[in-house]
């Protein structure tokens, strides 16, 4: 058997380390009733108290389940405080334990300095045996904020553990120590590199070449090692390896550093790489080895040819994106565009995205041509579609065209309509800013007015437009208005005055802290007298019953995609279970149908689940952050947030491995099987509908 481990056995081995049998029929569940009232403990986010009691208590539990979740709860409140509450658990007997506090640990220091848990991971260090905990003891290691001497200390310790008594560490303590070196260089800087650790990462660059295929766990090893020995120092001889080696993965990594190389180099390695087999690679040579300002001839050609011919429609988008800036033959890059834009003009409703974008390059290379064309966008079905005009529009400098899309339907129009009128006629904009600031009910749009109206000199109607929106969007007491709403409260504060205290005086009682916190310092500003937020908070959306923690245990989430293709999620209730319980009750009862996947990031995510189809329409009460052990490897669904503890019911899927978002993002579940579906999302597609599917 190969001890090296594929996606979902790693994930496995997360849900492994606090595993217990099910209860037998009939009687009650009390592990999982136990659990939950852990759950409920973390969920308050306690400083002190009966919830922060609860948590300590369950450290004494008999079940290793509900001990990885105390001590994995205490890590997420993220308080230095509880470091030393936290450290006796590094000596549980139990490894999956062991593994949940050596993350706790460096999570309870994750926003500050490392110091503290610093010396606790390296006695855990010295002590331990297990692979599987010497991997995690690794991983917490590299992302700890250090002083100089403190990352040497590190940079050493990681370099100890990626050795064993015959060579390279085992693979699941590898796997950890990748992790913690790829953390460790992402903190360094522009600080140099300790010589150890670069040749260190040097030999793991070759790291299980010689594994047979499908050793999902080895190249995992060897790209995190490539990232992160990578540097504007690397030799030609080893980019070349690199972008030859048989894991696209590793490939993908080497493509991504292309931009760095002397301009000479990273033209011929460009070049060849362009017939690379995966589509990923060439993306990433579009993004990072051709896009790079001045476009050359031969840059402007592949590019040309990669929008044109290549059989992947994410490359030829951005190599379209790539195409707005100028090439040197600037007539046959604008006839190009030209021809791709008409024809996007005719193609089928959902298929506008080639026409959309060649609109947008077209309008930051030639305004003129581009204004001949704009007309037959601004009233394409497609939302996404007119918004992509709108963007085209400001480029082009097209205000009446902006003055049509700010009245549009749709508020995403609207927002970019106007984002791009103020833009180009400055204050002269204002009129237009304040009518939508009367009319709209929508976050974005709120969010983005507010802040084009700082400066206003129609100081007091726009004091007044904005207490107004804050109060019609006020009404439905939905957390996911917070943006907006602490937006206007700050437009108010800036063109408002005392005489305005008494409408904003019941906002220090709001259910959103926030927003409370924002309307005291309004009216400090205005008064000079010390106002205290006292907030009235929402209840928090009900935790999963036990059955429900079972039940999704064994369900699958099918997202049906309209444009065909079917993704299957397997959740992870006993790593997010208020997450998990959220997506699998939305996915029950018909809330994410006909919703679509509004953001596509080319080799990074795609973001979806909104009802407004854009970051800040959100579903109500928020959720909180339940960051874990398990990384953001491609094919993790992840929770969309905009600051801690922000979980809006949207939803991510990774595209590549983003371990670069791990501790900072939820991960509630995996997707095993459809990815071929989850690659071919674009912009705008729709959710057709969703399917709880009993069984794995």
């Amino acid at each position: 058997m190969n001890p090296r481990i594929p996606l979902l056995s790693f994930l496995a081995v997360a849900l492994a380390a606090s595993a217990c049998s099910p209860p037998d029929p009939g009687r009650p569940d009390l592990e999982a009733r136990a659990y939950l009232r852990i759950v409920a403990a973390e969920d308050a986010r306690p400083t002190e108290g009966r919830d922060l009691e609860t948590l300590l208590s369950a450290l004494a539990s008999p079940s290793p389940r509900l001990r990885a979740a105390s001590v994995r709860g205490l890590g997420r409140l993220e308080n230095p405080a509880l470091v030393g509450r936290i450290a006796p658990v590094l000596g549980d007997a139990h490894r999956g334990v062991r593994r949940e506090a050596a993350n706790a640990l460096a999570q309870a220091v994750h926003r500050g300095a490392g110091d503290a848990a610093l010396p606790l991971l390296l006695d855990a260090v010295e002590r331990e045996s297990d692979p599987l905990v010497l991997g995690a003891l690794a991983r917490s290691l590299g992302r700890l904020r250090l002083d100089a001497g403190g990352r040497a200390t590190v940079a050493g310790a990681l370099v100890r553990l990626s050795r064993g008594p015959e060579g390279d560490a085992p693979p699941y303590q590898m796997e950890g120590v990748a992790l913690g070196m790829a953390s460790w260089i992402r903190g360094l800087g522009s600080e140099p590199r300790p010589p150890l650790l670069q040749a260190r990462l040097a030999e793991m660059t070759g790291y299980g070449l010689g594994a047979p295929a499908g050793d999902v766990g080895a190249v995992r090893v060897r790209a995190l090692a490539v990232g992160a020995y990578l540097s504007p120092e690397t030799n030609a001889e080893d980019m070349r390896a690199f972008l030859s080696d048989a894991a696209p993965s590793v490939r993908l990594t080497a493509a991504g550093r292309l931009g760095v190389l002397p301009p000479a180099l990273r033209a011929e390695l460009a070049t060849s790489a362009m017939a690379d087999p995966s589509a990923q690679v060439r993306l990433e040579v579009v993004r990072r080895g051709l896009s790079t300002a001045p476009l050359t001839p031969d840059a402007c050609r592949l590019l040309a040819a990669a929008a044109q011919g290549d059989t992947d429609v994410g490359v030829r988008l951005t190599a379209l994106d790539a195409l707005a800036a100028p090439c040197p033959d600037r007539v046959a890059q604008r006839t190009f565009l030209v021809r791709l834009v008409e024809d996007g003009s005719a193609a089928p409703v959902d298929e506008w995205h080639m026409g959309a974008h060649a609109l947008a390059a077209l309008a930051a290379l030639d305004a003129r041509s581009a204004r001949a064309h704009l007309s037959a966008w601004v009233t394409h079905p497609s939302f996404f579609a007119r918004t992509w005009a709108a963007t085209a529009a400001a480029r082009a400098g097209d205000a009446e065209i902006l003055r049509s899309l700010a009245g549009d339907a749709h508020p995403n129009v609207r927002t970019e309509a106007l984002r791009g009128l103020a833009t180009l006629l400055g204050r002269a904009a204002d009129a237009e800013l304040l009518t939508a600031l009367e009319e709209s009910d929508d976050n974005q749009l709120l969010l983005t007015v507010a802040g084009l109206l700082e400066g206003t000199e129609a100081r007091s109607a726009t004091a007044e437009a904005a207490l107004g929106a804050l109060e019609r969007i006020s009404r439905p007491r939905g957390e996911t208005l917070r943006d907006a709403r602490v937006a206007l409260l700050a437009l108010i504060e800036s063109t408002g005055d005392s005489t305005l205290v008494p409408r904003v005086e019941p906002y220090l009682r709001d259910y959103d802290p926030a927003v409370a916190e924002r309307s005291a310092e309004a009216l400090n500003a205005w008064t000079g007298a010390a106002r205290v937020a006292t907030p009235e908070r929402v209840p928090p959306l009900p935790l999963p019953t036990p059955e429900e923690l079972r039940a999704m245990e064994h369900d699958t989430v099918v997202l049906h995609m309209a444009r065909g293709g079917a993704i299957r999620v397997r959740l992870l209730p006993w790593q997010a279970p208020t997450n998990a319980v959220r997506f699998y009750r939305m996915a029950l009862s018909g809330a994410l149908d006909g919703l679509t996947f509004h953001r596509w990031a080319p080799n990074f995510v795609i973001q979806g689940g909104s009802p407004g189809a854009n970051e800040y329409a959100g579903h109500g009460a928020f959720t909180r952050d339940e960051v874990g052990l398990a990384p953001n490897w491609r094919g993790t669904v992840g929770l969309s947030t905009r600051g801690r503890d922000t979980g809006d019911g949207q939803l991510y899927v990774n595209l590549v491995d983003n371990v670069r978002l791990d501790h900072d993002y939820t991960v509630f579940g995996v997707v095993v099987s459809g990815m071929d579906a989850v690659d071919a999302v674009l912009e705008g597609d729709v959710i057709e509908r969703a399917e709880v599917r009993p069984g794995r």
